[in-house]
């Protein structure tokens, strides 16, 4: 079962295209908020198992419950992947974290807040235009940059964006 969900989320991820040099600009703005709503939601987590020192870039999956790892198999073929088509350490670390998270969720037995999937606007982000990098506290998205602000400014119980495409279509729309 756990093969299994990495497996669908390394398909997804395989779907991206990185090398699309014009998506970033196409869809700056609806990436920008999306980012946004993952540092959102993951300052909401790491108030919640007091890991502000961690964040912005945790494995929360790691961090909850580190006896819930990847299998041998998964954990090359993603390897692989990474090696073969991301190559931003920043991007590499949170694709990690997005495949530990959903095999986190298929397989621990730990209680956990009712709060929002912490990588899903992150995913989301990528499949609408790639990568990001980072200096210092700043966030270059190819079109947008954010400045990483402390945790509590981040920390809102009042979403950023609605995920679903439509609403990011008509931030990007806005914007042209």
């Amino acid at each position: 079962m756990t093969d299994e969900v990495a497996r669908v989320l390394l398909e997804r991820l395989r779907a991206i295209d990185w090398e699309d040099d014009d998506a970033p600009y196409d869809h700056a703005k609806s990436r920008a908020a999306l980012l946004r709503e993952h540092l959102r939601r993951t300052a909401l987590w790491a108030q919640a198992f007091e890991a502000e020192l961690s964040w912005p870039y945790l494995d929360l999956a790691e961090l909850i419950d580190p006896s819930v790892r990847l299998d041998d198999d998964v954990r090359a073929e993603l390897k692989e992947y990474l090696d073969e088509e991301v190559g931003w350490p920043q991007v590499e670390a949170t694709i990690v974290g997005a495949v530990h998270w959903a095999v986190f969720r298929a397989k621990s037995q730990v209680a956990l807040p009712d709060l929002d999937d912490p990588y899903e606007p992150l995913l989301i982000m990528y499949e609408r235009g790639g990568a990001f990098s980072i200096e210092s506290n700043f966030i270059d998205l190819n079109g947008e940059t954010l400045r990483v602000k402390p945790l509590g400014e981040h920390a809102s119980i009042e979403p950023v964006v609605a995920l679903d495409p439509a609403a990011l279509d008509a931030l990007d729309e806005h914007d042209e």
